[in-house]
């Protein structure tokens, strides 16, 4: 299943509830910064922030259903609609922060992860700080099993199908710090998580600035 059909008929239907680590990120931006999430989803995130006292946050996310609950959850939220995965209607170096939380796991295409990261790297202003989440390859045996399999049909560690007939990726650190490359690291830590299906699992959480 397509990750855009599986996020707006199955995953639209989800709650979340990773963390954002706002001690992390608060002293690094200011009220009045211009935020922007890329995959927001229904807004939940976004709605943290809001209740954090940030007034200029949009979001943008791709699935139609997503978009929709989350006007009716938050109808005072910014949510839009985009037509092209990993494009974002903004000029450049106009965001004090851009996130993505657990997006590129459902951006297996590295090619793909790329683009959209370099769009929020092009958003952001010098000096901005991007907050960047998502799953790291592990130990786990459930995982291992499951990287077995997924390694007989994409010839990849770590990319797998799940029970749900969605392909994900799970990151090596090393892919994410060229992702990350021409940015500087300000923080990141990994941590042991349970996925919206309660299954166990390896986040890692990062803050990088633009560089000036």
């Amino acid at each position: 299943m397509e990750a855009q059909i599986f996020w707006n008929e199955i995953g639209s239907q989800k709650n979340f509830d990773d963390p954002i680590y706002l001690e992390k990120l608060m002293p690094l931006i200011s009220p009045g910064s211009k935020i922007v999430e890329y995959g927001c989803g229904y807004g939940r995130l976004m709605q943290i922030l809001k209740e954090k006292g940030y007034q200029d946050i949009s979001g943008y996310d791709y699935a139609p259903k997503m978009i929709e609950r989350g006007k009716k959850s938050h109808p005072d939220l910014d949510l839009n609609l985009i037509e092209e995965s990993g494009s974002v209607p903004l000029e450049d170096g106009c965001c004090d922060l851009t996130i993505m939380s657990t997006i590129l796991c459902c951006t297996v295409d590295k090619q793909e992860q790329t683009k959209v990261v370099n769009e929020m790297k092009r958003i952001l202003k010098s000096g901005g700080i991007f907050y960047l989440s998502d799953f790291l390859i592990c130990d786990h045996p459930r995982y291992i099993e499951k990287y077995n399999m997924g390694y007989q049909e994409y010839h990849e560690w770590g990319v797998y199908t799940t029970d749900e007939d969605i392909t994900v990726r799970h990151h090596s650190t090393d892919w994410i710090m060229e992702l990350l490359a021409g940015l500087d690291i300000q923080w990141f830590e990994q941590s042991d998580f349970r996925t919206m299906n309660n299954n166990a699992a390896r986040i890692f959480h990062c803050i990088a600035s633009k560089r000036l």
